[in-house]
């Protein structure tokens, strides 16, 4: 039989496989929710693997990023990317982290309540800050302590919210590896893992190495995350080449020319395109654009609502397309080529706002409670924003940083935790990156010259806490 969705599964404290989604294996292995407090309770684990051919091949163990991205959907919608990259002589293994759309515990801020009241109050909390006007400022800043205040009364009914943070995923993935020493007859205790990860997964990564460093046969981190700024909670290093990444839309857009790229329109310099981009983003600022076409197929179809187009929803769209570029560019210099013209034919889905009741959402794994959680578990309240002034420095740090990435990166990192009153037990707290880290073998770190979200210098700076491991540009 063949399962294609986890609730069909037994949770088993070994690694029972199931056949699932066709050509994988499934299980969900039951791990304490603290390996130092077996009265604590258990959790369940989501797990998938996609088998190489060769029946003695080695596991490696995924994480594309977040926190809060799914492993299992990783192993399911990447797999042939994946062996593009590392071969195929190594059995893929994706783990939904705890909290993550297949794994426990239930971390949900609105358990029970109708999923159009979550979505309309994450869309007053999530989106990018508003600093233009000192009332905007306050408004995100108390939308963020409301999230902290609300969500820290409903995780502290069942208290199991605290077991979620990077140290217990990093403890879950080597007792994955031990469990499958134990059943290929090898000894647990000397087995090591495989490992790529991705942005939150570089973070992931180093921690694993960090507190376990003689049990790494290899391990690769691409898209190097700045662990202690991560843990410090303010993400203050994380927009430093945003703009960088950002510009090379223009800078592709000038290159490709007026017959590929529509927002080209014979511009002789990418600091034309970027001029007017800003002239778009000023005029937003200035009036936002009516989204409403009730007749629209799509409308319709996702039960989309009317909204208005503002200046802090193109910020948020220019940043999330930096993130894929060659999928998203041409999507985003369509809409600006629209804006700039006065067509609104193409913006009818672009704020999250818009499918508040759509349905497309019921099923849908929303990886935002996760990545709030598991970050603000992970700062253990070192960053705290928790008057207006100094929520009002840390915004204006950020825009200095980046204008097109200082008003997005603070909507969900840093303030957001302020008010969340949860912490991890002390078995699960980060103590810190030692001086120098010797691993069993030397990580290979990986970093683009213009990223959106985790700069090169965090590669190069976390490369340094590694002697022997080497970064890749």
């Amino acid at each position: 039989t063949v399962i294609y969705d986890y609730s069909e599964l037994t949770p088993s404290p070994e690694l029972n496989w199931t056949s699932c989604y066709d050509k994988f294996t499934c299980t969900l292995l039951q791990v304490p929710l603290d390996y130092s407090d077996p009265l604590a309770g258990t959790t369940n684990l989501g797990i998938i693997r996609l088998a190489a051919n060769n029946s003695t091949a080695e596991d490696i163990l995924l994480n594309q990023g977040g926190p809060g991205g799914s492993g299992v959907e990783f192993v399911l919608l990447a797999a042939e990317s994946i062996m593009e990259k590392i071969g195929r002589n190594y059995n893929l293994i994706g783990i939904d982290p705890r909290g993550v759309n297949n794994s426990g515990p239930d971390i949900r801020c609105f358990p029970g309540y109708p999923l159009a009241g979550r979505n309309s109050f994450y869309a007053d909390v999530f989106p990018a800050v508003d600093n233009s006007s000192e009332y905007g400022l306050q408004t995100s800043f108390q939308h963020a302590n409301t999230y902290g205040e609300w969500c820290s009364g409903i995780y502290s009914v069942n208290n199991t919210a605290k077991y979620v943070g990077t140290i217990a995923v990093a403890q879950d993935f080597l007792h994955y590896t031990e469990l499958t020493a134990k059943a290929r007859n090898r000894e647990p205790s000397e087995a090591k893992l495989n490992y790529y990860g991705i942005s939150y997964g570089s973070l992931l990564g180093v921690t694993i190495a960090t507190l376990f460093p003689d049990r790494i046969n290899r391990m690769v981190i691409d898209g190097v995350m700045d662990t202690e700024d991560y843990y410090s909670g303010g993400w203050r290093t994380f927009a430093y080449d945003t703009d960088e990444a950002v510009r090379a839309i223009f800078e592709a857009c000038l290159e490709a020319g007026p017959e590929l790229c529509v927002f080209h329109q014979n511009a002789s310099s990418w600091e034309q395109l970027e001029e007017r981009y800003n002239a778009i983003l000023d005029g937003l600022r200035q009036a936002p654009i009516v989204v409403a076409a009730p007749l629209s197929p799509l409308v319709q179809e996702l039960n989309l609502l009317p909204y208005a187009f503002t200046w802090l929803d193109l910020l948020e769209v220019t940043f999330s397309a930096s993130y894929g570029p060659f999928t998203t560019y041409p999507h985003l210099v369509q809409l600006l080529a629209q804006l700039e013209s006065g067509n609104t034919s193409s913006l009818a889905d672009v704020a999250t706002r818009a499918a508040t009741f759509s349905p497309a959402q019921e099923d849908a794994y929303d990886s935002r409670e996760p990545r709030t959680l598991v970050s603000c578990l992970d700062a253990q309240g070192r960053f705290n924003t928790s008057n207006i002034e100094e929520y009002a420095d840390h915004i204006a740090f950020m825009t200095n940083q980046s204008q097109y990435g200082g008003l997005v990166v603070p909507s969900f990192s840093g303030p957001i935790c302020s008010k969340l009153n949860i912490f991890p037990p002390e078995s699960q707290s980060w103590k810190g990156l030692p001086r120098t880290i010797t691993t069993s073998a030397p990580i290979l770190l990986i970093g683009n010259v213009a990223d959106p979200i985790t700069p090169l210098q965090s590669a190069k700076r976390v490369s340094g806490f590694f002697p022997g491991s080497e970064v890749l540009i």
